[in-house]
């Protein structure tokens, strides 16, 4: 059935009928692209699955290709169209290039998941020049690249959903270790959402952003090993854990489909209670 509505007889409103509204349908992707930039591991795999899962067209886009490839087999297998290309997203024209051909191959570019992006925990009396640079533009620049080039394609067809992978460090500056070219990309993350949700809102693209804790990914191996600053991760959180990986899937899957539609300009924190000390 689909979502039939009835007319409110307080109001005069429209107002959904409980016999015939398909709730489960809003996080329906079926019909639509997602692109997702560094998805062969962590975060961008998980996003992956979960839209592919949805019914969505899946472009798996990372620099190791060999690994796109592997995660193309896994998908292709559960049933889901999937296709790789390798893409370095520090390199402008290999973006627009590998955009250009998923717009061909699917037919359109629905949602985009900025999801690659890395760190360096140096403290900053320390920190290069170059170093600090180098984070800020895969993190931040390439990210702003990726949704410009996006939304191209998304403004012909007046809609679209782009999700970006900040950080619980897009809105603090905290943790235990110095992570500042980290912090600052993640927060211009954030306030890039905002910004691009502003300038885009009107014309149909939604522009939202995750902040995940720390999620049992490569990115927090190192930490991980380090029982001191792992403990001091768990207490500070209130859930008093680190995340799981398939925990980020619900908070995408939101943002990327219909159940979503009023939201833009939000960064939803999947933190364990991080943000609310």
């Amino acid at each position: 059935m689909g979502n039939e509505e009835i007319i409110d007889e307080e109001t005069g409103f429209l107002m959904p009928s409980a016999k015939n509204f398909d709730v489960l349908n809003l996080f329906s992707l079926k019909n639509t692209t997602t692109l997702i930039t560094g998805s062969a591991h962590g975060i961008g795999r998980v996003a992956a699955i979960a839209c592919g899962k949805a019914g969505g067209n899946i472009a798996i886009t990372d620099k190791n290709f060999e690994s796109a490839k592997i995660l193309e087999k896994e998908l292709v297998e559960a049933g889901i169209k999937a296709k790789a290309w390798e893409l370095d997203i520090t390199k402008e024209e290999n973006i627009i290039k590998v955009f250009s051909e998923v717009s061909i191959y699917f037919g359109s570019i629905d949602v985009l998941i900025n999801n690659a992006g890395t760190a360096n925990r140096n403290p900053a009396e320390e920190m290069k020049t170059e170093d600090f640079e180098n984070i800020i533009k895969l993190n931040l620049t390439s990210a702003f690249i990726c949704c410009r080039t996006a939304a191209k394609y998304m403004l012909k067809n007046k809609k679209g959903s782009i999700i970006n992978i900040s950080s619980i460090m897009g809105v603090t500056g905290g943790g235990p270790a110095p992570n500042s070219p980290y912090h600052a990309s993640k927060g211009g993350l954030v306030n890039l959402t905002r910004s691009l949700a502003n300038e885009w809102g009107s014309r149909g693209i939604r522009v939202n952003s995750i902040g995940p804790t720390y999620t049992k990914t490569r990115l927090v191996k190192q930490l991980n090993a380090d029982k001191e600053k792992l403990n001091h991760i768990i207490e500070r959180t209130p859930l008093r854990r680190l995340a799981e990986v398939s925990e980020m899937a619900g908070g995408i899957l939101y943002l990327a489909s219909n159940a979503s539609s009023i939201v833009t300009g939000h960064t939803l924190m999947l933190d364990g209670g991080w943000s609310a000390i």
